[in-house]
């Protein structure tokens, strides 16, 4: 049996009205929905309402998830804690009308692993950091050698690297103005002056 398979929900069920689940997302559900998330442990509950051919389900989602770090890659323990509203209802064809799902009949099931998954990774802040000081400090010692400083310079040990690019950029502006300009940009220059 898959493990998503417990997550799809029998639309037809007579009983189906103000019944609940009760899920508990581990590894293995991140896994198997292969998306940014890949651990976590979060205890979902979900609540369905129904009214003739459509269907509420309030679900509520808490727990960490691990994801890694924006900016040292390192793993990063994130609190979430979200409640949302996906609304279903029967139809046709399948489809997704805003904020409502429609279902085809000849199915009669709702598979709702994507949407507990979603409501999840929205639920998360755009950028994923740890806090100031608590990042990978090996990795930060790294980064700190490739990252230029507002000046523009270098951050460099020897400091001989912001003399050496200076000097190629020289080079490269003295062969640029060695070379002939278009007589059509001399002409729009002209309008500058």
């Amino acid at each position: 049996m898959d493990i998503l398979d417990t997550y799809k929900i029998d639309l037809l069920d007579s009983q189906i009205q103000g019944k609940s689940f009760e899920y508990e997302i581990k590894d293995s559900f991140f896994a198997a929905i292969d998306g940014l998330v890949q651990r976590g442990n979060i205890h979902t509950h979900v609540e369905c309402v129904s009214v003739g051919t459509i269907f509420k389900f309030n679900i509520q989602s808490a727990g960490t998830v691990i994801v890694p770090c924006d900016r040292c890659l390192a793993d990063l323990e994130l609190r979430i804690e979200t409640a949302d509203v996906l609304n279903v209802k029967l139809g046709d064809d399948y489809s997704d009308e805003g904020d409502c799902v429609v279902v085809p009949e000849a199915e009669g099931y709702i598979d709702l692993a994507q949407y507990i998954y979603e409501f999840i990774a929205l639920s998360m802040p755009i950028t994923c950091c740890h806090e100031p000081g608590k990042c990978d400090y090996e990795m930060m010692q790294e980064l700190s050698k490739h990252q230029s400083t507002r000046s523009g310079q270098e951050d460099d040990e020897s400091g001989d690297s912001n003399i050496d690019s200076v000097e190629s950029y020289e080079e490269k502006g003295s062969s640029a103005e060695d070379k002939p300009i278009d007589p059509r940009w001399s002409a729009l220059k002209d309008l500058l002056n």
